[in-house]
């Protein structure tokens, strides 16, 4: 509706334009901003409606069914890139793009059966876009950062991204921004713009993952004797790649034993193994009786 709105509105302003250099008014003043309100617009309809009505009435026509089969060739597109198996990121992103297109093709083709002569306020179109063009400088880069996601295709739909500070799973990209649907099912909109220009990681990308489970023990525990138990442990998951075996990491600090138990499986397998792996770690340390570290504040007396 707004779309439709803004083409009413364009088209009355090329021709109360066109009417008013083509009857060569001297008061060019009534061109400036102030004077585009709607009932400025509505007046100005009634003073020429014997001159533009017929052939306004037509276009109207024109572009109510224009909009009307705008909107079935894209709901046809759509299908068609269904059953094609079109990437599931180029679809929102080129539909979005051939509507707004034909949408602008469809406005240019009604002004041009008004008779309107673009020739003839060419310069005004051109300080129009010059200023439109400024006020829109970060909807364009979110166009252009669209374009640089499609291209270079960090990440698709579906992956699972981390980026300015938010996280999950890509849900579309459209030609202005980027949806995420969090694990928690909320909703994101990153403008793409800021994406493209941001790191992101990519949780998807790769088929396998390395998973660290990582804890720490009181001093004094007998390392030699639990390291091959957590690798065992580790191996009785058949999911757990035996190749690159499991391995056990061990620092140690002033307050404890760093204990980092490292293995690699496959990224879908990611989430499940790392909850059962913890319980089963803390499970074992419960069971063995293996002395965890607690916070020590040593008091000096004066």
């Amino acid at each position: 509706k707004q779309f439709t709105q803004y083409a009413i509105l364009t088209i009355t302003f090329c021709i109360k334009t066109n009417y008013l250099l083509t009857n060569k008014k001297e008061n060019m003043l009534l061109l400036n901003a102030n004077s585009f309100s709607w009932e400025d617009v509505m007046g100005f309809l009634k003073t020429i409606c014997f001159e533009f009505g017929p052939k306004l009435i037509v276009a109207c026509i024109i572009l109510w069914a224009g909009f009307k089969l705008i909107k079935f060739l894209v709901k046809k597109l759509e299908k068609g890139f269904e059953k094609k198996n079109l990437d599931l990121s180029l679809r929102p992103f080129l539909i979005s793009l051939i509507s707004i297109l034909l949408k602008v093709l469809l406005i240019l083709t009604v002004i041009g059966y008004l008779g309107v002569e673009m020739t003839q306020f060419t310069a005004i179109l051109a300080s129009c876009g010059v200023a439109i063009g400024l006020a829109l400088s970060g909807t364009l880069q979110n166009v252009a950062g669209g374009v640089v996601l499609l291209v270079l295709r960090p990440f698709r739909v579906g992956d699972y991204i981390e980026s300015n500070g938010f996280e999950g799973t890509v849900k579309e990209i459209m030609i202005f921004t980027t949806t995420l649907v969090t694990v928690d099912n909320k909703v994101i909109t990153i403008p793409n713009g800021a994406l493209s220009g941001a790191s992101v990681i990519n949780y998807s990308k790769m088929e396998d993952r390395r998973i660290d489970i990582k804890f720490n023990l009181a001093h004094g525990v007998d390392i030699a004797k639990i390291n091959p138990e957590l690798i065992a442990i580790a191996k009785q998951d058949k999911r757990i790649f035996t190749t690159p075996e499991p391995t056990v990491i061990v620092s140690i600090t002033d307050l404890a034993i760093n204990i980092d138990i490292r293995f690699w499986c496959k990224n879908a397998d990611y989430w499940d193994i790392m909850g059962e792996m913890h319980e089963k770690v803390y499970n074992y340390l419960v069971k063995e009786n293996i002395a965890l570290p607690h916070p020590k504040l040593d008091l000096i007396k004066e």
